[in-house]
Protein backbone atom coordinates (compact mmCIF):
# COMPACT_ATOMS: atom_id res chain seq x y z
CA UNK A 1 0.00 0.00 0.00
CA UNK A 2 1.21 3.38 -1.12
CA UNK A 3 0.72 6.41 1.54
CA UNK A 4 0.20 9.87 -0.15
CA UNK A 5 2.36 12.34 0.55
CA UNK A 6 -0.73 14.55 2.13
CA UNK A 7 -1.21 11.51 5.06
CA UNK A 8 2.65 11.24 5.53
CA UNK A 9 2.75 14.83 5.82
CA UNK A 10 -0.12 14.65 8.14
CA UNK A 11 1.75 12.22 10.16
CA UNK A 12 5.00 13.91 10.48
CA UNK A 13 5.72 17.54 10.89
CA UNK A 14 6.81 19.27 7.18
CA UNK A 15 10.40 20.46 9.41
CA UNK A 16 11.24 17.13 10.18
CA UNK A 17 10.00 15.01 6.51
CA UNK A 18 13.24 15.22 5.02
CA UNK A 19 14.81 14.23 8.15
CA UNK A 20 12.76 11.10 8.83
CA UNK A 21 12.59 10.19 5.61
CA UNK A 22 15.86 8.13 5.44
CA UNK A 23 15.42 7.06 9.12
CA UNK A 24 13.28 4.62 10.54
CA UNK A 25 13.83 5.25 14.06
CA UNK A 26 11.91 8.82 13.66
CA UNK A 27 9.38 6.97 12.62
CA UNK A 28 9.75 4.68 15.26
CA UNK A 29 9.33 7.83 17.65
CA UNK A 30 6.61 9.30 16.35
CA UNK A 31 4.95 5.64 16.60
CA UNK A 32 5.48 5.43 20.68
CA UNK A 33 4.06 9.08 20.47
CA UNK A 34 0.96 7.68 18.70
CA UNK A 35 0.83 4.93 20.81
CA UNK A 36 1.13 6.95 24.16
CA UNK A 37 -1.46 9.21 23.03
CA UNK A 38 -3.84 6.76 22.03
CA UNK A 39 -4.09 7.97 18.43
CA UNK A 40 -4.34 4.32 16.74
CA UNK A 41 -5.18 5.31 13.28
CA UNK A 42 -1.91 6.96 13.17
CA UNK A 43 0.03 4.31 14.70
CA UNK A 44 -1.23 1.90 12.14
CA UNK A 45 -0.32 4.14 9.86
CA UNK A 46 3.13 4.11 10.72
CA UNK A 47 3.11 0.52 10.99
CA UNK A 48 2.41 0.50 7.71
CA UNK A 49 4.88 2.36 6.88
CA UNK A 50 7.89 1.09 9.00
CA UNK A 51 6.82 -2.30 7.55
CA UNK A 52 8.09 -0.36 4.13
CA UNK A 53 10.86 0.55 5.22
CA UNK A 54 12.23 -2.93 7.07
CA UNK A 55 10.17 -5.38 4.88
CA UNK A 56 12.02 -8.32 6.46
CA UNK A 57 11.78 -7.27 9.83
CA UNK A 58 9.25 -9.27 11.58
CA UNK A 59 8.60 -7.78 14.82
CA UNK A 60 6.55 -4.96 12.90
CA UNK A 61 4.30 -6.96 11.67
CA UNK A 62 3.96 -8.85 15.41
CA UNK A 63 2.92 -5.62 16.79
CA UNK A 64 0.46 -4.63 14.26
CA UNK A 65 -1.04 -7.14 15.02
CA UNK A 66 -1.34 -6.87 18.40
CA UNK A 67 -2.51 -3.49 18.07
CA UNK A 68 -5.38 -4.69 16.00
CA UNK A 69 -6.06 -7.09 18.48
CA UNK A 70 -6.28 -4.65 20.98
CA UNK A 71 -9.09 -2.53 18.75
CA UNK A 72 -11.02 -5.72 18.17
CA UNK A 73 -9.97 -5.71 14.25
CA UNK A 74 -9.36 -9.80 14.68
CA UNK A 75 -9.27 -10.35 10.62
CA UNK A 76 -6.89 -7.68 10.19
CA UNK A 77 -4.85 -9.14 12.86
CA UNK A 78 -4.72 -12.45 11.93
CA UNK A 79 -3.15 -10.99 8.40
CA UNK A 80 -0.57 -9.37 10.37
CA UNK A 81 0.55 -12.17 12.85
CA UNK A 82 0.53 -14.47 9.44
CA UNK A 83 3.22 -12.12 7.74
CA UNK A 84 4.96 -12.01 10.95
CA UNK A 85 4.69 -15.60 11.17
CA UNK A 86 6.57 -16.07 7.31
CA UNK A 87 9.20 -13.21 8.63
CA UNK A 88 10.21 -15.32 11.54
CA UNK A 89 10.18 -18.29 9.81
CA UNK A 90 12.59 -17.07 6.88
CA UNK A 91 14.75 -15.63 9.79
CA UNK A 92 15.16 -18.76 11.31
CA UNK A 93 12.96 -17.51 14.71
CA UNK A 94 11.36 -21.10 14.23
CA UNK A 95 10.00 -21.05 17.82
CA UNK A 96 8.65 -17.66 17.50
CA UNK A 97 7.31 -18.23 14.46
CA UNK A 98 5.56 -21.38 15.79
CA UNK A 99 4.33 -19.37 19.01
CA UNK A 100 2.86 -16.96 16.38
CA UNK A 101 0.95 -19.64 14.20
CA UNK A 102 -0.46 -20.68 17.77
CA UNK A 103 -1.59 -16.91 18.51
CA UNK A 104 -3.25 -17.39 14.76
CA UNK A 105 -5.06 -20.75 15.36
CA UNK A 106 -6.89 -19.44 18.91
CA UNK A 107 -7.83 -16.33 16.78
CA UNK A 108 -9.32 -18.29 14.22
CA UNK A 109 -9.37 -22.04 14.13
CA UNK A 110 -9.74 -22.05 10.75
CA UNK A 111 -6.31 -20.66 9.90
CA UNK A 112 -4.77 -24.29 11.15
CA UNK A 113 -2.71 -24.76 8.40
CA UNK A 114 -0.36 -21.75 9.08
CA UNK A 115 0.65 -23.87 12.41
CA UNK A 116 1.30 -26.66 10.64
CA UNK A 117 3.34 -24.97 8.23
CA UNK A 118 5.74 -23.20 10.56
CA UNK A 119 5.80 -26.58 12.66
CA UNK A 120 7.13 -28.52 9.66
CA UNK A 121 9.19 -25.25 8.54
CA UNK A 122 10.70 -25.59 12.37
CA UNK A 123 11.20 -29.44 11.74
CA UNK A 124 12.99 -28.99 8.22
CA UNK A 125 15.51 -26.49 9.37
CA UNK A 126 19.47 -27.96 10.37
CA UNK A 127 19.55 -27.42 13.72
CA UNK A 128 22.97 -26.59 15.04
CA UNK A 129 24.09 -27.66 18.36
CA UNK A 130 27.87 -25.74 18.53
Amino acid sequence: MLVPARLLQQLVPARRLRKCDSKTTDLHAELIKALQSKRFAQALDLYELIEKRKPDEPRWAHRKGDLLRRLGRDADAVVAYERAVHLYSARGFDARATATAKLVFAIDPSRGKVLEWAETEALLRPQSFA
